[in-house]
């Protein structure tokens, strides 16, 4: 049953006893009946009307509420006449519209010439007009602009109606009251004659209308405060709740737009509890903090970590829980940051639990800090993991190291046995070989010292290398009547094992070469090396200020010392070169190649 049917009929039975009421008046002052019955008659008349008007503007302004209601939940819709709800809430409106006009005019002429409204009558209908002219352009509007549509109807829509049509209505209604007055002193002294049997007539007839409210309130209150509660709850969050009403009016219809709303809602947002149920999923730690700083959510994973309850956590500071004892400059420089760091929590029996932790701040909609969310990932295994790795680095580094050193000793053995060879030989390009076989030697041996020395076991720092080998040349060849500066501008360079030995060994094919050749007729001279790093390609030239160099000579050659150049050359994937120094005496070689990584 529609509410303005329940409250048409609660105003008709109440007509109804105060007809009876009259009838039984009637029977026994007969001379009264007929007025008394015409004055209930007619003041039963005004309050329908009145009330059914004012009912109708209440009712109409619902409609509209819930036409805004209605489009801000379906925004899938263009236009406000396709959604279905909508086009009957428009034409319930417009329904509502015509009860007023057509309430109105009864009125009128029920009151006639006889006892004709003041001019506050004309006030309410030239408010209603403008109130329906204001409604029906806002409906238009829906179809345009959401956003205005929304305001117009909180800013002027609404607020007109609270502040015009309301007061006159209320206007309205104490006239009619008095009216109703008016007519019941002129009654009074007839109306005493019979109150002895009224008495009766009106306790039962009060009685009845007590219940007859009793139930409309009941009709409508109860069915209000369910939606009232379920309403709040949806507001909450809770998309899984439904308005349990089963009726037919206008609280049914609202019900069922709520329950459609949820429903819509929950399709295409995040419930609560789904996002509940995300969290506690979720096998990292999670704090949820306000803005404050003080614990509003954390999962299941974070109290077990922690050694807590979750109810123990929430309330209490999130910085409590942080190790800032031990490690608050390490989170200064790292919190605001957008990666993870390592950091450590203290669980509930004061033990640091070390973590790859992160920290962001906790955005609403608007853009606006509401909180800070932080999640933490227990790493105790993978430290545990890593020690135990860095020992095991640290045992092979160790061995690695011997056997460089042994290697440089047997290197250093096999030297010595050269020397000692060459000093037994007689003959001169005998000496001459072995002299050059143990320089080639050295320059290996010399290579796994370095890295013996070096904190990396895989890399040397060939400037210093160079100035080394330049030493072990120049002992060994250099005699008190010749004066050969050796001279070496390297830039800082990293060459790897598989490297430095060829390079070592190129680097000294070409200084020998230069001691053998390019200063024969000369007793003074300097052979430079120099090594530049553009970008990882290394460029290695050495150059001297001796006779000078054939390189066709050396091309067409197939001594040692050539094929040893040509084939480190290779070895070390780069390109040789003689250079042309007509600018100055002497010869420059250069070889070019790129540093692996």
């Amino acid at each position: 049953m529609r509410l303005g049917t329940k409250i048409i009929i609660g105003f008709i039975c109440i007509s109804l006893l105060l007809a009876v009421v009259g009838f039984i008046s009637d029977y026994y002052t007969s001379e009264i009946r007929n007025e008394q019955l015409r004055s209930v008659g007619e003041a039963s008349e005004v309050v329908i009307y009145t009330g059914e008007m004012e009912r109708s503007l209440f009712q109409s302004l619902i409609f509209l509420n819930g036409i805004r209601e209605s489009l801000i939940a379906e925004e899938k819709y263009t236009t406000i006449q396709e959604l279905p709800a909508v086009k009957n809430l428009v034409e319930d409106f417009e329904n509502e519209l015509e009860i007023f006009e057509s309430s109105f005019a009864e009125l009128q002429d029920l009151l006639g010439s006889n006892e004709r409204l003041p001019e506050d009558l004309n006030k309410l209908f030239e408010s209603y007009q403008v109130y329906k002219s204001i409604s029906k352009e806002w409906l238009v509007l829906g179809d345009e602009d959401e956003t205005q549509f929304n305001m117009m109807f909180i800013n002027s829509i609404e607020p007109y109606f609270r502040n015009n049509i309301i007061p006159e209505i209320a206007q309205l209604r104490n006239y009619v009251l008095s009216i109703q007055e008016t007519r019941n002193q002129h009654l009074n002294e007839s109306l005493t004659k019979a109150a002895t049997i009224n008495y009766l007539a009106t306790g039962f007839s009060v009685l009845f209308a007590i219940l007859l409210a009793i139930y409309i309130y009941r009709s409508i209150a109860n069915p209000l405060s369910k939606l009232s509660d379920s309403a709040k709850r949806i507001g909450e969050g809770n998309l899984d709740e439904r308005i349990e009403i089963q009726s037919n009016d206008e609280i049914g219809e609202l019900a069922d737009s709520f329950n459609n709303m949820a429903a819509g809602l929950q399709k295409s947002t995040v419930s609560k509890t789904y996002l509940d149920n995300i969290i506690e999923s979720i096998q990292e730690a999670l704090f949820v903090a306000d803005n404050e700083g003080i614990l509003i959510r954390v999962n299941s994973s974070a109290a077990k970590m922690m050694g807590y309850k979750i109810d123990e956590m929430v309330g209490e500071p999130l910085k409590k829980f942080y190790n800032l004892e031990d490690m608050e400059e390490q989170y200064q420089a790292n919190n605001d940051k957008d990666y993870a760091f390592e950091f450590s929590l203290i669980d509930k029996k004061g033990r640091a639990i070390p973590v790859l932790m992160s920290e962001a701040e906790l955005l609403n909609n608007q853009g606006d800090k509401v909180g800070t969310v932080a999640v933490a990932s227990d790493i105790s295994d993978r430290i545990k993991a890593e020690k135990k790795i860095r020992s095991s680095l640290k045992e092979k580094e160790v061995m690695l190291a011997e056997i460089h050193h042994r290697v440089k000793n047997n290197l250093a053995v096999i030297s010595g046995i050269l020397q000692l060879q060459g000093l037994n030989v007689k003959n001169k390009e005998v000496e001459k070989t072995l002299k050059d076989t143990q320089l080639r030697i050295q320059s290996i041996a010399l290579v796994h010292e370095m890295l013996y020395e070096s904190e990396s076991l895989a890399f040397i720092k060939y400037q210093n290398y160079i100035n080394d080998l330049l030493q072990a040349i120049s002992s060994m060849h250099l005699t008190d009547d010749k004066n050969i500066k050796l001279v070496a501008d390297v830039e800082p360079i990293s060459l790897s094992i598989n490297q430095a030995i060829p390079c070592s060994l190129l680097v000294n094919e070409l200084i020998v070469n230069a001691f053998k050749h390019a200063f024969n007729d000369q007793k003074e001279g300097m052979i430079e090396v120099k090594a530049t790093n553009d970008d990882g390609r290394i460029t290695l030239t050495v150059n001297d200020n001796g006779r000078g160099f054939n390189a066709e000579e050396f091309a067409n050659s197939d001594s040692l010392g050539a094929t040893l150049i040509k084939t480190l050359t290779k070895q070390l994937k780069g390109e040789f070169e003689i250079l042309d120094r007509n600018d100055a005496n002497g010869s420059s070689f250069q070889v070019r190649f790129s540093i692996d990584e």
